[in-house]
């Protein structure tokens, strides 16, 4: 079907420019892109579509998905082109679906559902090309996908050293991942069986010298680590020897000027890799479970163990007094989920307002939480102010992402991320937007990308007045709102909130 995307506010982030026009689309590809002034032979086409002056834009890329086993059990990605997705890059956090043998299937179980979830459906692949043979064409998203260090690892070997024989099985399966589509390798820096390598420099060094060999990426999560800046400098350290672009994520530092100190150091030092990507998340918010307040020496107890020793008279004053002391954000902490009953309409409410309708202090009620509910209690806070989150959008090299699930539970980015930028953090320019959701992202990954005849036709249609998600943690499947079409390889696959085409995303690296 031959189609005209007419009367839409083209923007080009390579020409740096907007006007309007139109965008014809034949099989796959843009055609022809059409000025306001150019003659249209609209009556040739199958479909016009009307964009009434609207936003048409590049296709946006998600930088840092965990829709690895989406992909696979709920593959029409509603929750993607909703916000005018078209590109998800996933194997992250050095953990993903493939390579993964059937032998050691169930060694995986425990990563898999904390980061990916847990999808009922039978695994049906080993290899990353089985894996990706299985979404290529059949997905509602095109794919990039980063072979994981920690799958790989055990692969290898059960043992947190490697063996010289560990480690040749090691580097074969990144070789094999990366001749199979893999555009380069994820490690954790924090989670094992990643993090065991990453310390590792032989092990380190053995694998980067295959990645720069076949001019892969590296993608180094930082999540949950004390030194970030530490890590931060032996990435850029480790990357820029080997002349390989980097990708950064999972940094979160709580302190403001911290955190913008070290945006700007790296602003500084990104010229010393061939390419630098930081992803982020652009909700200033995150979740904290209520063990997590506990002092240090508790927090190894078992659920019922606290129980009895908060029974205590003498320890329950110590375990309130280090949560004054230590948790300066505690009136803006809001309760996502409790299994206490009479507890569980507030759900949703900030812990000040429930103490003050409760009639209780807020450390009364968090006490009644940590004897009764202790395992189940999981609270809402934020973790960086928003000018701090528009300090760091302000950097080209900063890309908002979805991230995706926290110990199995659903977070509001993986349905409202890429909205939520554009709603806070772009000033609904199109400019700001295209550069940052389209341009970046592509010439990252070395791809022809954008509104020019002759490329693959990945396009959407904003409504920026109407560009919003209600995505939160309580309810963080509310589907985003402002993508009003999507064309996917040529074909419109999301009109109005609907899917409507054939799933036809593909594996990129396949087709280049």
């Amino acid at each position: 079907m031959d189609i005209l995307i007419n009367n839409a506010i083209i923007y080009d982030p390579d020409e740096k420019k907007s006007f309007l026009g139109g965008v014809s689309v034949i099989g796959s590809r843009i055609a022809e892109v059409y000025s306001e002034h150019s003659v249209i032979p609209v009556e040739r086409f199958d479909r016009v579509i009307d964009a009434k002056a609207k936003y048409l834009l590049p296709g946006f890329f998600d930088v840092h998905s965990r829709g690895d086993l989406a992909m696979v059990s709920e593959n029409s990605r509603i929750s993607a082109l909703a916000q005018g997705i078209t590109v998800e890059v996933v194997g992250q956090d050095g953990f993903s679906v493939a390579p993964i043998s059937s032998k050691n299937y169930m060694l995986h179980g425990e990563y898999v559902t904390s980061s990916l979830g847990s999808p009922q459906l039978k695994w049906r692949w080993e290899s990353v090309f089985e894996y990706l043979d299985l979404i290529h064409g059949k997905n509602g998203t095109n794919v990039l996908f980063y072979a994981p260090h920690g799958t790989m690892r055990l692969e290898a070997s059960l043992n947190p050293v490697l063996s010289q024989e560990g480690l040749s099985a090691l580097k074969y399966l990144l070789e094999r991942a990366l001749d199979e589509g893999a555009v380069g390798m994820s490690v954790s820096v924090s989670q094992s069986p990643s993090k065991d390598g990453w310390q590792d420099n032989a092990e380190m060094e053995m694998l980067l010298k295959v990645l720069k060999k076949k001019n892969g990426i590296l993608c180094v999560n930082l999540e949950n680590i004390v030194d970030t800046k530490k890590e931060v400098d032996r990435a850029i350290s480790l990357a820029k020897s080997h002349g390989l672009r980097l990708h950064l994520s999972g940094i979160l530092v709580h302190d403001p000027s911290t955190y913008m100190a070290l945006l700007s150091s790296l602003d500084k030092r990104k010229k010393e890799v061939p390419g630098l990507l930081l992803d982020i998340s652009p909700y200033n918010n995150r979740l904290i479970k209520l063990i997590d307040l506990l002092p240090k020496e508790l927090k190894t107890l078992s659920p019922e163990e606290i129980r009895v020793s908060l029974k205590k008279a003498e320890v329950a004053q110590e375990v309130l007094d280090h949560i004054n002391v230590h948790e300066q954000y505690l009136e803006k902490i809001k309760m996502v989920t409790t299994s206490k009953q009479d507890l569980k309409k507030y759900e949703g409410c900030l812990l000040d307002d429930i103490s003050k309708e409760k009639g209780d202090s807020m450390y009364e009620i968090i006490l009644s939480l940590l004897i009764f509910d202790v395992d189940k209690t999981v609270f809402e806070y934020e973790a960086v102010s928003p000018s701090v989150l528009k300090y760091a959008f302000e950097h080209d090299f900063v890309l908002p992402a979805t991230s995706g699930c926290i110990d199995g539970r659903y977070t509001p980015d993986i349905f409202g991320a890429i909205t939520r930028y554009i709603s806070h953090y772009s000033e609904k320019d199109p400019s700001k937007v295209a550069e940052k959701l389209s341009w970046y992202p592509s010439k990252f990954y070395g791809l022809r990308w954008g509104l020019k005849a002759g490329l693959k036709a990945n396009l959407v249609l904003l409504d920026m007045d109407n560009v919003y998600s209600e995505s939160d943690f309580v309810n963080p499947r509310a589907v985003a709102s402002g993508a009003e079409y999507i064309i996917m390889n040529g074909k419109v696959i999301w009109e109005k909130g609907k899917v409507v085409g054939p799933k036809n995303g593909e594996v990129i690296s396949w087709t280049i």
